[in-house]
């Protein structure tokens, strides 16, 4: 019987041991390599929730209107109030879950005998696989946080749809509430490119995207914010490419008369530089978002899974995000059942669950995490779509 011992299929035990149990793994080893959340702007929320809705805050930037004039002896009015809105809405929970199955322990069990490993050495074995079983669930809500983050942000929405969310619910629409007058479409030949192809000739024969993006760093200015543009890395590319703006670029890296001179010079210039100058010319500092997360679908026809990168930040867009906070991170507290091994990550948010199914001989890990990231100044965010 020792060979079908629950010793043998606890990954647990034979990874930790006695000394060690699954939260102080999670806080001393996971906390050393995962990929890190990009959740520039927003911060979590210091308390956890106990129910699943959530209100969005809308609040008016503070300002101080400039003093009034009134007669010597009239008493002065006080200034309105800064108003809020509010919006509800209900947190969706994200899961995951990794089994490691007979099949895996049968394979582990194989190198085992085979190198006449130690206990020292089955033990080193079992923590690299535990290891990497965890890192996979923690990077998973990791970098469903950071989409999150960006798709909020790039579209003033969260959508969970069949395309990012294809092994679960879908159809679910959060709206952040952006005003419609915040956003700006560009259409016919003032387009910055006229087709799906952005290339010189396609370029729109009205396009001014210098003229454009200057026109949403003045209407952030006279609503009183300060902010920067976040802008798709690719796309980015493609619009530092695009003819008028070069003609911009090298007139201002080049003091030359010769136009074509400063286009060439402009389009050698690295990626940094460039930018750097478009944001000095339109008066608002450009980020650059490179985010690409893996999602998982089901390919029906070949009967399998299949992972592909998408950019977690929408192209075609530039957004003005005012700067430092901009939104919060709620999140719905988890409950444990007493009895179970569990162990938490992110403060508490995240939490691990390690069942135990001794009929189908294995062992699973299973992950959740009730977190939503929601902006709370949609009305300072503003929407350049150049090319409709």
């Amino acid at each position: 019987m020792d060979a079908y011992s629950i010793n043998f299929y606890d990954l647990l035990s034979r990874a930790l041991g006695a000394g060690e149990s699954i939260q102080s793994f999670l806080d001393n080893t996971m906390a050393l390599k995962y990929n890190t959340l990009q959740l520039d702007g927003f911060t979590f929320e210091p308390f956890m929730q106990t129910d699943f809705a959530y209100e969005q805050i809308v609040g008016e930037l503070a300002q101080n209107p400039v003093a009034q004039y009134y007669d010597l002896d009239s008493p002065a009015l006080p200034d309105a109030p800064a108003g809020f809105k509010s919006y509800t809405g209900k947190i969706p929970r994200m899961k995951k879950v990794e089994y490691f199955n007979e099949d895996k322990l049968r394979k582990m069990k194989l190198v085992e005998d085979r190198r006449s490993s130690t206990p020292a050495q089955i033990a080193e074995i079992a923590y690299q696989q535990l290891f990497i079983t965890v890192d996979a669930l923690i990077g998973g809500h990791t970098n469903a946080l950071t989409y999150q983050r960006h798709q909020a942000v790039s579209t003033g929405k969260f959508v969970i749809s069949a395309t990012n969310n294809p092994k679960g619910v879908n159809g679910i629409t959060l709206d952040y509430h952006v005003p419609a007058a915040n956003k700006t479409t560009l259409s016919g030949t003032a387009r910055w490119w006229t087709s799906a192809t952005h290339t010189t000739a396609n370029e729109g024969s009205a396009s001014d995207p210098i003229k454009d993006l200057k026109d949403v760093v003045a209407k952030a200015r006279y609503a009183g914010v300060r902010g920067h543009f976040e802008v798709e890395i690719d796309y980015l590319k493609e619009v530092l490419a695009h003819s008028k703006v070069l003609a911009v670029l090298g007139a201002a890296l080049l003091p030359a008369s010769d136009s074509t001179a400063q286009v060439a010079y402009a389009g050698i210039q690295p990626y940094e530089r460039q930018i750097a100058t478009l944001a000095t010319i339109i008066g608002a500092p450009i980020k650059a978002i490179d985010s690409l997360v893996p999602i998982q679908s089901i390919d029906k026809a070949e009967r399998a899974f299949v992972t592909a990168n998408t950019n977690a930040f929408e192209k075609n867009v530039f957004v003005f995000v005012p700067d430092g906070n901009i939104g919060v991170v709620k999140t719905v507290e988890p409950i444990a059942i007493e009895g179970g091994q569990y162990g938490s990550f992110y403060g508490g948010k995240l939490l691990l669950t390690v069942g135990v199914d001794y009929v189908k001989k294995c062992q699973s890990f299973n992950t959740e995490m009730t977190s939503l990231v929601i902006p709370e100044v949609p009305q300072y965010m503003w929407y350049l779509f150049p090319n409709a």
